[in-house]
């Protein structure tokens, strides 16, 4: 399942369960049917620290890059076996990668000792008189200048004989010899001097000069060591490389098992696997199923639209290039339900003319677009760069409409209009732009009710025919009185009227029509009470939601708005520099706070103004069991469980999905 990557997954025994659950009678099932009332959850948890810890620290320790590849899938092995045999690799490796530290070690604490000698060298006596004297102690120590001015000043109070044998930089080095009694109490002034103790080597014998030749030949001999020592652990790399490389691949399958056991449901010889498959995929599921277990594999095609079960099936969405990117956005407010429509093509579209018509701009615009491009070609990003690059190339074809580059509107003559010089007719404009959206969204809502058979919502609610009817009414009439001043017709106060009535009664009305048992889901006088309220809440909502749309036109002034501020600054510097520089920072800051702020607005207007009313978003996203990052095309099953002793009787029921809306 893993390897095919199509299956999503669903709770085993959960499904065995529900009530609506049916495991035809027959002579191939009768053994699956005897191990249906024993099921049982997997409740084995295995865990792969260790295992991961000596994968990560062989493919570092050889500079070998993870990467999942099928050919080391597809073989039969036995994951224990292959596990034990990648720890003893990793055993032998770090025995030898700990010597060759060790000797590192060392010979950087040698090359230290000879960086302090170099201080003694003037000095022809054998170092260890001075390391093992008796009744003294003697100390090579490096103070900053200011605490050695310091130090010269209370020499009379220092219980020590101090000289000084060289000065590095801001620092001075200091040789001293004190009696063994007094040691603490030289400490004490010592550590008020921020001192620091330079280390001599005590196992050498003889003058710094003699001393420090015997180091430079330690670690000569240590870099011979660890020469070899590498090239022993060069000769595990070429040995095991492959091994190494498997190991990645295999470990990210046992975990990826692992985590698709705890869906299962287990018997005393079967287990049992559910899911949701896509129709395109069955075909090739079934084959690998059958030809890797035969007649020990029980394989149930159902298709979930005929089957009338309980289940909530997963939703694929599945769009062109163009709107893909945009389906994360669509995401953040939920995934389309099953028999819902997916409304990434019209929130794509719908965005992209908002932001270009609030951001219109050629040269940002073209900066947006060049920018996605670069994230999504360059670094990969295919979302992110994606909604950029589309948004920018809204903003330019805008920014002709507007006649506006990099905010100036004297370089390109409008195709259409001046916002700034248009401000009352880009305003209305901006409303009969967003009613129009919003017709759009009543139209939607009906289509996803009639997908969903909810005549309640699609018929009498106010996001339905009723509510698109009242809607366009209540146009009408403020049409009537704001425009040509007329009066409002007793007709139309009718209509409205009875339109309002039926959204009250919706519930009631729907299930008399449906024949349901009963005519309200719970209390009548609650269910007034609330829709009573809502009532009012359709009113000011008509209203509100069209009215928000004016910021489409606002945003579009404001842009030409902040661009006059920078190029009134500009005006005012002295130099052709600073004019410059102004409108370049000017551009900069419309660009990342304006077009952020724009971007987030669209955003407000698509979730609250349109979303509200068409969108419920509470469907499950189609995750299928897979193994990501797989770098073959080629894919094969292969039993390489069958030494673990996993029993082979399996029963699988695959689901069969058909999405009528393009979705599998």
């Amino acid at each position: 399942m893993a390897l095919n990557g199509s299956m999503h997954m669903i709770n085993a025994l959960v499904r065995v369960n529900s009530t609506d659950f049916f495991l035809p009678p027959s002579e191939k099932n009768i053994e699956a049917l005897e191990e249906l009332p024993f099921l049982k959850p997997y409740s084995s948890k295995r865990d792969f620290t260790k295992d991961e810890e000596v994968v990560k620290s062989l493919l570092s320790l050889f500079s070998i890059k993870p990467q999942l590849r099928m050919e080391y899938l597809g073989e039969d092995y036995d994951y224990d076996d292959f596990m034990k045999q990648l720890s003893d690799i990793y055993a032998k490796v770090c025995s030898t990668a700990d010597e060759i530290e060790e000797k590192v070690r060392s010979i950087n604490k040698k090359r230290e000792y000879i960086d302090n000698l170099k201080y003694l060298s003037r000095f022809s006596l054998d170092l260890s008189r001075f390391i093992y004297m008796k009744y003294l102690v003697f100390r090579l120590i490096r103070i900053s200048r200011e605490n050695y001015d310091k130090l010269k000043k209370n020499y009379e109070n220092i219980p020590a004989v101090v000289l000084k044998v060289g000065v590095e930089g801001k620092y001075v080095i200091v040789a001293s010899i004190t009696p063994v009694s007094l040691e603490e109490t030289l400490e004490k002034i010592f550590s008020s001097l921020n001192y620091t103790l330079l280390a001599i080597p005590t196992e050498f014998g003889g003058t710094a000069a003699k001393v420090t030749e015997e180091l430079r030949k330690s670690i000569g001999e240590d870099q011979k060591v660890i020469e070899y020592l590498k090239k022993s652990s060069e000769d595990y790399r070429v040995k095991y490389i492959t091994e190494l490389k498997k190991g990645y691949s295999r470990l990210e399958m046992e975990k990826k098992t692992e985590e698709l056991k705890s869906e299962i449901a287990m018997g005393n010889k079967l287990f049992f696997m559910f899911g949701f498959v896509p129709v395109s995929s069955v075909s090739r599921l079934k084959s690998e199923l059958e030809s890797q277990f035969g007649g020990e594999v029980i394989i149930l095609v159902e298709d979930i639209n005929k089957t009338g079960s309980g289940l909530t099936p997963p939703t694929k969405l599945s769009n062109i290039k163009l709107f893909r990117p945009f389906e994360i956005l669509v995401k953040m407010y939920g995934t389309p339900a099953y028999r819902e429509k997916d409304p990434t093509a019209f929130f794509a579209l719908t965005y992209m003319l908002l932001f270009g018509a609030m951001f219109g701009d050629v040269g940002q615009g073209l900066i947006l677009l060049f920018s996605g491009l670069i994230l999504e070609l360059g670094w990969k990003r295919t979302s992110l760069g994606g909604i950029l690059s589309r948004i920018g190339l809204s903003s330019t074809v805008f920014g002709f409409v507007y006649g506006s580059v990099f905010g100036s509107e004297e370089i390109l003559s409008p195709l259409i209009i001046r916002p700034m010089a248009n401000i009352n007719y880009m305003l209305v404009v901006a409303v009969v732009f967003g009613v129009v959206l919003i017709l759009s969204s009543y139209i939607y809502n009906i289509i996803n009710s009639s997908l969903g058979k909810n005549m309640e919502e699609g018929l009498f609610s106010r996001n339905g025919v009723v509510g698109l009817a009242f809607y366009l009414i209540l146009l009408y009439t403020i049409f009537r009185v704001v425009v040509t001043h007329s009066n409002i017709s007793p007709a139309l106060a009718y209509t409205m009227m009875g339109l309002l009535i039926l959204m009250v009664f919706k519930e009631p009305l729907a299930n008399k029509l449906l024949h349901a048992d009963k005519l309200y889901r719970g209390s009548p006088a609650n269910y007034y009470i609330e829709e009573g309220f809502g009532v009012i809440e359709t009113l000011l909502s008509m209203l509100s939601n069209t009215i928000s749309f004016l910021r489409v036109g606002a945003f579009a002034l404001t842009h030409v708005g902040l661009y006059i501020a920078f190029a009134t600054l500009a005006r005012m510097m002295s130099t052709s520099w600073g004019n410059l520089a102004v409108l370049v920072l000017g551009n900069i800051v419309i660009i990342v706070l304006e077009g952020l702020i724009v971007f987030i607005q669209a955003l407000r207007l698509e979730y609250y103004e349109l979303f509200s009313k068409y969108y419920r978003g509470d469907g499950i996203e189609y995750v299928p069991v897979k193994i990501k990052g797989i770098s073959s095309v080629g894919r094969r099953i292969s039993l390489y469980h069958k030494k673990r002793g996993i029993p082979l009787g399996i029963g699988i029921y695959i689901y069969n999905i058909i999405n009528l809306k393009g979705g599998f």
